[in-house]
């Protein structure tokens, strides 16, 4: 770990010891405390099934608290769909708070459930983090608020770099998390590639690039005078869905041949993978998807 992160992650921690220290004198009445502030009942909800967060915390190492954000909805829950109302109702992990919003959450009680909990547990995961994890929602966010003013060229081409640059590799990350641990969970496992990046991080990815090509071109054709910007803009999105289907092919290939008559959940994922891919490739190009 570098001096930088390490010295964030110091100050983040004495922070938090802080703060715990001062709710303590103040009878737990700060928010996002102890339980007798009416904000902290109202904004900060008490876990759902602690002893399942203690059992996922005996697994991996990672403490979460995880809470039903549906019933009783958190501040960044009541906050995220006035930022980016497509993003805003996800599931979410709160690295300040070690907090987990999951929708109508169960306690782990189907593979889903389980593949999810894994994957945000892996966000609040502190042994691999980076400083892009500090701003894994940075892209997301500068999306929406684009959206709501216009989708102004410069903030879009901000929210697709940021996309680029520290929403997909932190995605990434969590969903290696989630892979490594889903024999342990008991859910089909992550699709992963050797490089390190995620089917979620690179569909993330690509989001960026149609961001930051879509404000380049607006920026320099203001008035839609220059033809052809949306066949550039095809081709470069063809070419990487291209290049994360010769990643994904030959693991397919491999587990087809391994597997036999048999369909295991890691040949199943894979293979939706690919069918997802050949679909956004297809509506690209309906004439030339091979």
């Amino acid at each position: 770990m570098d001096f930088g992160k390490q010295f964030l992650n110091q100050f983040l921690s004495e922070v938090g010891q802080r703060y715990k220290q001062a709710d303590q004198r103040l009878g737990g009445w700060l928010p996002g405390g102890g339980v007798a502030s009416p904000i902290t009942r109202a904004v900060f909800p008490p876990q759902v099934s602690p002893g399942r967060s203690e059992e996922l915390e005996r697994i991996t190492g990672v403490k979460g608290r995880f809470i039903n954000a549906e019933q009783t909805p958190t501040l960044i829950r009541r906050l995220a769909p006035f930022i980016n109302p497509r993003w805003g109702q996800n599931d979410y992990a709160n690295p300040i708070l070690n907090e987990i919003g999951v929708t109508d959450y169960k306690g782990g009680a189907t593979p889903g459930e389980r593949q999810m909990e894994f994957h945000e547990l892996g966000h609040l995961n502190n042994k691999d983090k980076e400083l892009y994890s500090y701003l894994g929602v940075l892209g997301r966010s500068l999306q929406g608020l684009s959206a709501q003013v216009g989708n102004v060229p410069l903030v879009d081409m901000a929210a697709g770099l940021a996309l680029q640059y520290a929403d997909a590799p932190e995605e990434d990350r969590a969903e290696r998390f989630a892979k490594k641990y889903s024999k342990a969970g008991n859910y089909p496992a992550r699709v992963v590639y050797t490089d390190g990046t995620s089917g979620y991080g690179n569909t993330l990815r690509r989001e960026g690039q149609e961001l930051v090509t879509e404000a380049v071109n607006r920026m320099a054709d203001p008035f839609g005078v220059v033809s052809g910007a949306t066949q550039v803009l095809n081709q470069q999105r063809a070419k990487s869905i291209r290049a994360e289907m010769s990643q994904l092919e030959p693991e397919l290939k491999r587990l087809l041949v391994s597997s036999g008559d048999q369909m295991p959940p890691e040949l199943l994922n894979l293979n939706k993978r690919h069918s997802e891919l050949y679909d956004q490739l297809r509506s690209l190009n309906p004439q030339g998807a091979q």
